[in-house]
């Protein structure tokens, strides 16, 4: 059995990094939400239960980007669910820290695809995907 290792694009790692501070930065912004509304903080298992599957969910996107999948569309869907809500936020709620935290989830979703459309990690793409 011979195991081979993919060499990933400094992009492709730039891009998974930022999904992983975009899912810490949500963590974050919960917190803040759960000092702000009782109702929405960790202590309640629904809002738990909703955080680890996100965690989640962000952890398989990661996953399929590494496998070399196509994720920019997952991306921009994620991302205007993730536009929508923070709209929502700000109109209903105001600006408060865990909007702060929410827009970084954001740009970093932002990031990810642009580096995911760079010219190095589309060559990476159609490379693995022959």
């Amino acid at each position: 059995m011979q195991i081979t290792t993919k060499r990933h694009p400094t992009e492709i790692k730039k891009a998974a990094m930022a999904l992983i501070i975009s899912c810490i930065s949500t963590l974050i912004a919960v917190y803040f939400d759960g000092l702000k509304f009782e109702e929405m903080g960790f202590n309640d298992s629904l809002t738990l239960g909703v955080n680890i599957i996100w965690a989640l969910v962000i952890a398989w996107i990661i996953w399929d980007l590494y496998q070399g999948k196509d994720i920019q569309l997952t991306l921009v869907i994620v991302g205007a669910i993730m536009l929508a809500s923070l709209t929502y936020d700000f109109f209903e709620y105001g600006f408060g820290a865990a909007q702060v935290f929410y827009s970084v989830e954001l740009l970093m979703f932002v990031y990810a695809y642009i580096l995911v459309r760079s010219e190095n990690s589309r060559a990476w793409y159609s490379k693995n995907n022959l």
